[in-house]
């Protein structure tokens, strides 16, 4: 087989066809672009494959991923309301909806964490009974579409170089991060599921809305968070019953529209592996080795065979920010030895890079990657 290029070799090892060499792919986030360029204001849509390119990886454009449509539009039965308090550069953000039945109230926390990242999460959920779910669908408009003009940004930057793949929520990530406390969901599974249905089915329709406009724009494969639901919080039972349906329905729906899905967990996940190729993903991630997750690849590379594409496994965390460039090269050798021949594999880090990770290390990865990976 002849050298192909990064778009083809990437497109390939997503539906499990032969390539010419193993590609390394780590996941570059929007923190890492903007500390590279030592910049907030860095239009990482179109560098991040520059990033990409400096250290001579192939491209797996993640960081073009539009804002979904939680709240619907403001009408005469759905009144938006939203007021913004500041506490330096972090944000608190409170949106407060006014029906003819009744209000519903969300609040939202941006806080810095590092010079160029930030956690988001709800505070205050949307969903705290059942009657705030009959008066959403009851009022609430239909979702609009997102903007999907920086995946469309993307295709163009990247060109033949590499993939676009924006993150969505999978199902129980999308509902227990914007709807209702993932406490709160869980019991409701398992004492009152028939309102679990309703809610799960209710955010999942709308959400198909937004994942098929992001196919439309040109999204090759779909980032697709699954790590709430991970082997800490939930067992296999659980997973099984309240979580994979869900998981399948969504997952089937993305695919049958033309896009790949790459499910993520960058947690732990060794209990649920056996259940995660029922969910029909054509690649997962992140095969997070201990301590920060409980994956064994030898086991994964057991579990999947041939059907799933395998990324992951490199530490970020610890090898990469504080090891050394022999003993990264080690670990790459180990790993590509492991999966060579017995699993279609992309090598990457187990989550997004760190900032003040050493961009030598970077380099060894990426050197050792295509040094060791033939297939």
């Amino acid at each position: 087989m002849g050298e192909l290029t990064g778009r083809q070799r990437l497109l390939r090892v997503f539906s499990q066809q032969p390539v010419d060499r193993i590609p390394v792919a780590p996941f570059i986030h929007i923190n890492f672009v903007k500390e590279f360029y030592n910049s907030h204001e860095v239009d990482w849509v179109t560098r991040t494959p520059e990033v990409y390119r400096h250290f001579g990886f192939d491209i797996i454009h993640r960081n073009c991923t539009p804002t979904p449509d939680i709240y619907g539009p403001t009408g005469a039965n759905w009144q938006l309301e939203v007021t913004r308090q500041q506490d330096g550069r972090d944000e608190t953000v409170t949106t407060t909806i006014h029906t003819p039945a009744g209000t519903l109230r969300c609040v939202e926390a941006l806080r810095w964490v590092y010079e160029y990242d930030a956690e988001y999460s709800p505070i205050e959920y949307l969903i705290k009974s059942e009657a705030d779910l009959e008066l959403m669908m009851r009022f609430q408009p239909p979702p609009i579409p997102p903007n999907t003009e920086d995946i469309q940004r993307a295709r163009a930057a990247v060109g033949e170089e590499g993939i676009i793949a924006p993150w969505i929520q999978g199902a129980f990530n999308l509902v227990a991060f914007y709807y209702r406390r993932v406490d709160e969901l869980l019991l409701d599974a398992l004492s009152n599921p028939t309102f679990y249905d309703r809610l799960m089915s209710y955010a999942l329709e709308r959400y198909k809305i937004h994942v098929h406009a992001m196919i439309e724009a040109g999204a090759d494969v779909l980032s697709y968070g699954g790590n709430i639901a991970n082997a800490r919080l939930v067992g296999p039972e659980f997973f099984e019953r309240f979580v994979l349906p869900y998981e399948r329905q969504l997952i089937a729906f993305i695919q049958s529209h033309g896009a790949a899905v790459l499910y993520h967990n960058c947690g732990r996940a060794r209990k649920l592996l056996p259940l995660y190729p029922a969910l029909g993903m054509r690649a997962y991630e992140s095969l997070t080795p201990p301590p920060y997750g409980d994956t064994i690849l030898e086991e994964a590379v057991k579990i999947f065979g041939q059907s799933v594409t395998l990324s992951g496994n490199i530490d970020q965390i610890d090898l990469l920010r504080r090891g050394s460039v022999e003993e990264i090269r080690a670990q790459v050798r180990q790993v590509l030895d492991t999966v060579r021949g017995r699993v279609h594999f992309i090598l990457a880090t187990t989550d997004y890079f760190n900032e003040n990770t050493p961009h030598e290390n970077i380099h060894a990865l990426a050197d050792a990657g295509r040094e060791y990976g033939s297939c």
